[in-house]
């Protein structure tokens, strides 16, 4: 690689005890755009020993940061999103540029970091304790939380920043340090977020950037006495794997997994409203998010309808580099899931689906395109309906009635997310008691959730752990119970 070529392209170093590392000795990798195959930037490969320098810093900084008044600790998140907002489109283009999500998504992701900020910095001001009646005359009791130490943090490259943001912030607010693992993926934009949070002056080892290997980083992290909280977003299997090696020192462990998502459509429904909802929530992001809705169950009377409404409005789709103005898909996020997509569509015909639209790659803008593509006559078994694709493909699974409709939701190993459309208080009620998953939308796609909402997933989807609200405290913190006797 050329100096010349190096001045013109990204670095990401790693950030241990407030300094960034960029030895000689450094090991990188390339960081390339999805969208054209150009080289984005280079990024620093970390070694177990430089993970293990990242958790000595971390650990070294706890003492101090847990006794740091919380009001303070919320300064700086305020501090951060101030920062934040100054950076905005910088940050958002790069991130566009490593995974190829359009630019008005990548703008909205930093705005959820901005809100995040804001919100876990009030929360400081909640992180209330109990007093408790006392069983003797002459005593006090009551109960406070306590920060656990350093937590590490293992993000996606789906959000590269706003699921970096629910974790991080919750657990600085808390008064437990940070050292993240980004996917290497968005490796670069990472960079940009923690030169942010140094900037507010955040004391040297309170957070620390790690990029390189998943299964090294992980590991060390799992394995590591010194790490207290694992919180990690990712595939189910991943999060399985960590959870078996972080059982053997006894760490908490939050696991934000994977989901098989469902839009219910009844016989009732408003099918424009139902249309719109289904689409936004399949192909948004390139149906490359946990929330995706990737199945439609929809009553047998209304399913051409629907069907028809959905091909019209997934055709209208603009697909194209993320940078450019009006378009709605960008591309996957490398070769190999859009291997993985090819795969699953190719499976689905062979067990009997229909292609209805899309089903090909989009070859003449190059990079890792792949057409929305809408299967119907699947089966409630069926490959598609049953794995999680983390692409922009859609199964249509018709029924007879709502009671099969919610057989064929729950009949997944998952239960992140379920919609349904219904003019029916009936129905709609019956279906936010009966679906087994975290979210439940009632006339509304499967992906929308708001700030200070418990964010999780039940069954495969996670451990019962919930972020966004301040129900991540029950994982950033545990509670001491005091006796004061007088």
């Amino acid at each position: 690689m050329s100096s010349q070529m190096k001045t013109e392209i990204l670095q990401g170093d790693l950030y241990i005890n407030g300094k960034w590392v960029n030895s000689p000795e450094q090991s990188y990798f390339e960081s390339l755009n999805p969208a054209t195959g150009e080289l984005v930037g280079i990024c620093a490969a970390s070694t177990v020993e430089q993970v293990d320098e990242a958790v000595a810093a971390a650990d070294e900084a706890f003492s101090k940061w847990k006794n740091t008044p919380i009001p303070q600790r919320a300064s700086y998140l305020m501090k951060a999103s101030q920062l934040f907002e100054a950076r905005k489109e910088e940050l958002a283009r790069v991130m566009t540029m490593e995974m190829g999500k359009v630019l008005t998504e990548s703008l909205g992701e930093v705005g959820v970091v901005i809100a995040t900020a804001q919100y876990m910095a009030g929360e400081g001001r909640r992180l209330f304790g109990e007093t408790v009646p006392a069983g003797f005359t002459d005593r006090n009791v009551r109960m406070v939380r306590e920060p656990l130490g350093v937590t590490a943090c293992i993000t996606p490259w789906n959000f590269p920043v706003a699921l970096a943001s629910y974790k991080i912030f919750s657990a600085l607010i808390a008064g437990n340090t940070v050292v993240w693992k980004p996917a290497s993926e968005v490796a670069l934009s990472a960079k940009i977020f923690v030169e942010i949070l140094a900037e507010t002056g955040l004391p040297a080892g309170v957070v620390n950037l790690i990029t390189g290997s998943g299964s090294r980083v992980g590991r060390r992290f799992a394995d590591h006495p010194d790490v207290k909280v694992i919180s990690f977003t990712g595939s189910t299997e991943v999060g399985q794997q960590l959870a078996e090696m972080s059982s053997k020192t006894l760490k908490r462990i939050s696991l934000e997994l994977g989901g098989k998502n469902a839009v219910i459509v009844l016989k009732d429904a408003d099918l424009d409203k139902a249309a719109d909802g289904i689409v936004k929530s399949a192909f948004t992001t390139t149906g490359q998010r946990c929330t995706a809705a990737s199945r439609v169950i929809v009553e047998r009377a209304v399913k051409e309808r629907l069907v028809q409404k959905v091909v019209e409005l997934t055709k209208s789709m603009k697909i194209g580099n993320g940078l450019e103005e009006g378009i709605q898909v960008g591309p996957l996020v490398n070769d190999d899931q859009l291997h993985t997509v090819e795969e699953y569509v190719r499976t689905a015909i062979k067990e009997g689906g229909k292609m209805v639209s899309g089903g090909q790659r989009v070859q003449e803008l190059g990079g890792y395109y792949y057409q929305p593509t809408i299967i119907e006559n699947v089966k409630p078994n069926d490959t598609i309906a049953q794995e999680e694709i983390f692409g922009p493909v859609l199964a249509i699974i018709e029924v007879d009635s709502y009671e099969e409709a919610m057989e064929v939701n729950n009949g997944t190993v998952y239960g992140l997310s379920t919609s349904i459309y219904t003019e029916s208080l009936h129905y709609a009620n019956r279906a936010a008691r009966e679906a087994v998953s975290g979210l439940v939308y009632i006339n509304n796609g499967t992906s929308n959730a708001e700030m200070g909402v418990a964010f999780g997933g039940m069954k495969m989807s996670g451990n019962g752990h919930r972020e966004v609200s301040h129900h991540a405290f029950d994982v950033m913190t545990e509670w001491k119970s005091i006796y004061t006797n007088y």
